[in-house]
């Protein structure tokens, strides 16, 4: 009987058929029974689940299922008035805004401004020369057709903070800064630097769920401590939505005055000579004007960081 002679090569290929069917043999054991572990899990995961579904103190309840659905009905109940009077009331012409042509709104611009320099001049409030209420970069270009509908934004509530300063009155505006929201927006608009006076630092932020949408505005002015609370009312008291986010005050006399300084304030005078005079006929010193105030006659320059805000969650139907 003949001999069977294995080369080299056969020993390698029956060796590397054993070692293969090993490795596939543990690596089916091994996945299979953590296909059984995974399997396992899942079901005692609905088992936990379903048990835990029947109770009454969870909301998957039916019971605490109506619950909660009445909560949300009463909590709607309370907010869309809410939205319907304060923050989208009728007279807030925001959402009615919309782009138009450029030369209508550059128009639409110098008439707004000519308006309230003429207020301005009534109520003695001082501007500085060529003021143009935040809207200077457009004295001599138009902004491109996508930019109007945020810039005819802007310039509202720069006419309802402008008036509000006006009518209150203030000694003087120094500065109204608006955000540059129509960069953003592209179009043909001018470029300016960021050391552009009228330029706010930042742009508009939008609320969670794109709920609103609050456009930064900055003003300075200086004014009377009295004057500064109803201000403040006056701009709550809008029909568009202003939150005041940081005021900087500034007294024109921070510091008290001493008792020293009262005769110097009093402007006081010893009299001409006192063997002319009986005794208690005058005052040792006698002064040149009248009463003087100590207190509460300082102006405060005010700068102001307030947004406007535009609500544009709807109420529920």
């Amino acid at each position: 009987m003949k001999k069977l002679k294995l080369s080299g090569f056969d020993l390698g290929i029956i060796i590397a058929f054993a070692v293969l069917t090993l490795l596939g043999g543990g690596a089916w054991w091994y996945l299979s029974s953590g296909l059984q572990t995974a399997t396992d899990d899942v079901h005692n995961a609905y088992a936990d689940f379903n048990k835990a579904s029947i109770k009454s103190d969870y909301t998957v309840s039916s019971g605490n299922g109506e619950t909660l659905k009445s909560n949300i009905e009463m909590l709607k109940s309370q907010l869309d008035p809410l939205i319907q009077n304060k923050l989208q009331p009728k007279d807030n012409k925001l959402e009615s805004i919309s782009k138009e042509v450029p030369v209508a709104w550059k128009h639409d611009l110098e008439d707004e401004v000519s308006r309230l320099r003429a207020a301005a001049k009534v109520h003695n409030v001082d501007l500085p020369p060529e003021f143009y209420f935040g809207f200077s970069r457009y004295k001599s270009q138009n902004p491109g057709d996508d930019q109007t509908a945020v810039l005819n934004k802007q310039l509202l509530a720069v006419d309802q903070l402008s008036n509000v300063l006006i009518n209150a009155p203030v000694k003087n505006i120094q500065a109204i800064r608006r955000t540059y929201e129509e960069d953003s927006l592209g179009g043909s608009g001018p470029t300016r630097s960021s050391a552009d006076p009228d330029r706010a630092a930042g742009l508009s932020i939008s609320g969670p769920g794109n709920d609103y949408t609050a456009y930064p505005f900055e003003v300075e002015f200086v004014t009377t401590s009295e004057n500064l609370r109803p201000i403040i009312s006056n701009l709550l008291r809008s029909p568009y939505i202003f939150v005041v986010r940081s005021l900087s005050v500034v007294n024109s006399n921070p510091s008290s005055p001493l008792l020293t300084d009262l005769d110097r304030i009093a402007q006081t005078q010893q009299p001409s000579s006192m063997t002319s005079t009986s005794p208690g006929e005058v005052a040792a010193t006698t002064s040149t004007l009248g009463p003087q105030f100590l207190f509460g006659n300082e102006t405060i320059t005010v700068k102001m960081r307030v947004d406007m805000i535009e609500w544009t969650a709807k109420a529920s139907e």
